[in-house]
């Protein structure tokens, strides 16, 4: 991950995580260290601040006051830290006694504490994306009969963002969850766990996942929103079980091959999901095509000052009698025409930062290819594993 990644995070040099030749350690370059801190620190007071000091700042349909929504991430913020504890604790202790009784015949596969520590770490990243993942299919596709959002990109600015009214309560409270579970899993990947090799891209990660639920909820775009992280933290289930399952060493004949139908399940899952889902519906249709064609069409909601500005309704791509979704719309004269509204620094935000995930799709996938193809060449899935999904840790040095 740091040699794919040192081009585009570098600072006047490669300036990601390193491991010294021989010390076993990994080494995080102090001003990138910083920065990332920094940023992180800065976000977290943005959206506590905009709570308190920006009334309208919430969506409608929101049954919180901005006061109310501060104290309410506080407080789950709080509350999280003692739950992870729990969640790993347990899952530690699970796991060690599964390692030394029915995994005595891999010869105990997490007697070391490194192992252990990855392990409890993952168990709790397995019980938030599974947690999440009931939640978002369950404001998708049962909660008042379901919603469109992920398969008809007009359904997510119809009508537009400032004029739509979210009263489901569920839309809410998951992003009053995700807001709270980013920020704690920030803070704890910056001071709590231990460092691996893709130390800064996770961290650069875990600011852009924090930047996007806050502009996606404070511009209204929650309907986008909740389709994105349904596509992603369903994903990453199988990412959290391929990992646990290379820790326990549940590889070949003896392991009952979970190491290998877990690694096929992420190939397939993330090409579905991440590689096709997310950047066809979300990134082109959702965003860059779908908003323009939707939010800028003749009448639609903000557009009326720029028509008699332009003389005529027909200016930023529309045929005259063309269909939302018909295929007509023409993207790059809707750019040229470039109308300057309300939500138009939204969209160039949110879009840009859903592009900066889907680049970090591709570039694990990359990975993921490689440790295939590696272990085509004789390494097995196990120890390539380490290498790529897994990266070292400050442990890596320990008996």
């Amino acid at each position: 991950v740091h040699r794919l990644l040192c081009p585009l995070l570098s600072l006047g040099g490669c300036s990601g995580a390193a491991m010294p030749k021989g010390t076993g350690r990994i080494v995080i370059d102090p001003f990138t260290n910083g920065l990332l801190t920094t940023l992180f620190g800065l976000e977290v007071v943005a959206v506590f601040a905009v709570l308190l000091a920006l009334p309208g700042a919430l969506p409608a349909g929101c049954p919180l006051t901005g006061p109310q929504a501060f104290a309410a991430l506080a407080v789950t913020c709080l509350a999280l830290f003692p739950l992870i504890g729990l969640v790993k604790l347990i899952a530690g202790h699970a796991c060690a006694l599964l390692s030394r009784t029915a995994l005595a015949h891999l010869g105990d596969p997490v007697a070391k504490v490194k192992t252990r520590n990855k392990l409890r770490d993952q168990s709790w990243q397995l019980t938030i994306h599974s947690a999440m993942t009931a939640l978002e299919a369950y404001i998708l596709f049962v909660d008042g009969g379901g919603e469109h959002w992920l398969d008809d990109y007009r359904s997510l600015w119809t009508p537009h963002p400032h004029q739509q009214v979210n009263s489901k309560r569920s839309v809410h409270l998951l992003y009053l969850l995700q807001m709270a579970i980013w920020i704690v899993t920030c803070a704890s990947h910056r001071f709590l766990e231990e460092r691996h090799k893709d130390y800064v891209m996770m961290y650069v990660h875990h600011l852009v996942t924090i930047a996007l639920f806050a502009l996606s909820y404070g511009f209204n775009f929650v309907r986008i929103g909740t389709a994105v992280i349904f596509l992603h933290d369903s994903s990453d289930i199988v990412i959290d079980l391929l990992k646990m399952a290379n820790y326990l060493k549940l590889e070949g004949r003896r392991g009952g091959f979970l190491v290998e139908g877990t690694f096929a399940a992420t190939l397939g899952v993330w090409a579905y999901t991440r590689l096709y889902l997310y950047p066809v519906r979300i990134v082109w249709q959702g965003v860059w095509y779908g908003s323009r064609e939707v939010v800028t069409a003749p009448g639609a909601y903000g557009m009326d000052g720029f028509t008699a500005a332009a003389g005529s309704p027909f200016t930023r791509g529309h045929s005259p009698g063309a269909k939302l979704g018909d295929g007509s719309f023409d993207l790059w004269a809707n750019l040229r025409a470039l109308p300057t509204h309300a939500t138009l620094p939204g969209y160039w935000a949110c879009g840009s930062l859903l592009t900066a995930l889907l680049v970090m799709h591709v570039i694990w996938y990359m990975l993921l290819w490689r440790l295939l193809f590696r272990s085509v060449l004789g390494q097995t899935l196990h120890d390539g594993g380490a290498d790529e999904y897994e990266g070292g840790s400050d442990d890596d040095h320990e008996d």
